[in-house]
């Protein structure tokens, strides 16, 4: 059992340690080509999901452990409570709402990935 959570603790800290950059530089990537927004000038409102990025490191790490632990169906909960939480900002601004829902796929793609393979190192 102690093994189980072992594992399941480093997935999770793996999760949020390989999504915190790699989340991001996905993120940044939607900015360019077509259909972007044209160059800051600097007047914009720069906070957009403010204080997303520690939502997501503690989504990848909730996701991750939950997969590793045999508790996919946690993930609807985790991705439930961050839409709840962000609804007034995502309702009010479709970039607010782009970076919800890439950073969201993004994250629970790479955190399960990394769940699926602590549970089979359990399995």
């Amino acid at each position: 059992m102690w093994t189980e959570v072992l594992i399941a603790v480093a997935a999770a800290i793996a999760a949020a340690l390989i999504g915190w950059p790699l989340v991001p530089l996905l993120l940044s990537l939607t900015q360019t080509g077509p259909g972007s927004r044209p160059e800051r000038t600097g007047s914009e409102d720069v906070e957009v999901l403010r204080g997303g990025m520690w939502v997501g490191i503690v989504e990848r790490a909730l996701i991750a452990g939950a997969i590793v632990l045999g508790r996919p169906e946690l993930m609807a909960v985790v991705v439930a409570v961050k839409g709840l939480g962000r609804f007034a900002e995502i309702k009010s601004s479709a970039a607010a709402g782009e970076r919800f829902i890439i950073g969201t796929f993004v994250s629970i793609a790479l955190s399960s990935l990394i769940g699926v393979i602590g549970w089979a190192v359990i399995a």
